[in-house]
């Protein structure tokens, strides 16, 4: 039923209900065509095709999910922007099933899990769960980030277990996040991972030595270029090369910080630096570099945010112009 407010300013918004409770029906709309299935995307698609073939054969459109930003109220308009609208907005549920925006969403629904579940909304709750349980579809169905997955579960189950009496919301809902944290966890253990069998095709060991330090060298994470040199020996004896860690250092870490410990390898000539022991006394003390192949963003010119690969139509016509948002700087617009 619309509700209509008595402020010219702010009218109400219609609502409807469904099985999970009433939702805004513009936000509504919107979920029911992400939820549809990879199947019946494709036959609408190719209906779509078919019907407006011959038809702006140079035309192609790309869907460009993005949300205006509005952080505080003024006399003509007394509607923000809330999280859970920006999460179907920027189509968060789809961003996780894109391998560059998946670590990106990953770290947003950490920093929330960890620090502000028990302040959140009903709806807001909902949204981060059904996100929690298609991430986890997602990888059981690549087989990839299962120990990053399985991490961010236990980091719900640890969130809810503290927030069992000062949360908001009733206990009715409450209980019902903790069976859906886990029945994700029955399905994330159920997923195994086999060796690959023998098809001819080749392997990485099959490269080069040079083609496979360059793979390494764009490795992220220091745990991952050590479990692959567990692999096979020969890769074990890339991985322990100074030349590797040697990148990794001036990668993630400034000249600033390096200097800390670079000092103490001073007297010892440059082939001989144990760059693998400074890395490891920079990522105590400083920690890991955050990297993300897509970020979201936020237009300094019309205030859309919006993911940086995929961009946004913006209303300006001068250069473009955008910040780039980290998974805090996200979350910070909203006051989380």
């Amino acid at each position: 039923m619309p509700f209509l407010g008595q402020d010219w300013r702010s009218p109400g918004d219609q609502w409807v209900r469904t099985k999970e409770g009433w939702e805004r029906l513009k936000l509504w709309r919107i979920k029911v065509f992400e939820n549809l299935n990879e199947s019946i995307l494709a036959r609408l698609i190719r209906l779509a095709v078919l019907n407006f073939e011959g038809e702006n054969d140079n035309d192609q459109y790309t869907h460009q999910p993005r949300i205006h930003f509005i952080k505080t109220l003024s006399r003509e308009r007394k509607v923000v922007t809330t999280l859970s609208e920006s999460f179907i907005l920027l189509d968060m549920t789809g961003a996780v099933k894109d391998i560059r925006r998946f670590n990106y969403v990953k770290k947003i629904l950490h920093v929330l899990l960890s620090k502000s579940l028990v302040n959140m909304s009903g709806t807001s709750q909902k949204y981060i769960f059904s996100i929690l349980d298609e991430m986890v579809i997602q990888v059981v169905k690549t087989k990839n980030n299962t120990k990053a997955m399985s991490d961010l579960l236990d980091c719900a189950t640890n969130s809810l277990n503290d927030g069992r009496y000062s949360h908001i919301g009733c206990t009715t809902l409450w209980n019902k996040h903790f069976q859906a944290v886990q029945r994700m966890k029955n399905k994330l253990n159920g997923c195994k991972t086999f060796m690959r069998k023998e098809d001819g095709k080749p392997t990485i060991s099959d490269l080069p030595e040079d083609c496979i330090r360059c793979i390494l060298e764009r490795l992220a994470d220091h745990k991952d270029v050590v479990h692959t040199g567990m692999t096979k020996s020969s890769i074990f004896h890339i991985t322990e090369s100074q030349l590797i860690w040697k990148h990794m250092s001036f990668f993630h870490f400034t000249d600033r910080q390096l200097l800390t410990f670079v000092p103490d390898q001073l007297g010892i000539d440059e082939d001989f630096i144990n760059w693998k022991h400074i890395y490891r006394k920079c990522f105590l003390r400083y920690g890991r570099k955050e990297i993300y192949a897509d970020t979201l963003a936020i237009c300094l010119h019309c205030d859309n945010i919006f993911w940086k690969s995929i961009g946004h139509p913006c209303i300006s016509k001068e250069e473009p112009a955008a910040r780039i948002l980290q998974p805090e700087a996200f979350l910070k617009l909203f006051n989380f």
